[in-house]
């Protein structure tokens, strides 16, 4: 038996396997779409360095100008 709460609602449920469950560890799939658009939306971040944050296209436009003059 698995115990569990839903990051998005908080609402508890009980399932005897993981396969009972397709959306898990959301207790439906509107929560779980609920909390994909939270990433996107940015709402949701995983804390890093500002080097790692910058796009990477930016440091090739950067040599492809140097190639350019």
């Amino acid at each position: 038996m698995i115990r569990g709460r839903c990051p998005t609602c908080s609402k508890s449920y009980d399932i005897a396997a993981i396969d009972a469950l397709p959306s898990f560890p959301f207790c439906s799939n509107r929560c779980r779409l609920v909390d994909l658009g939270r990433w996107i939306d940015g709402k949701f971040v995983i804390p890093g360095s500002t080097q790692a944050q910058r796009p990477a296209h930016a440091e090739d436009e950067a040599s492809s100008d140097d190639d350019a003059e």
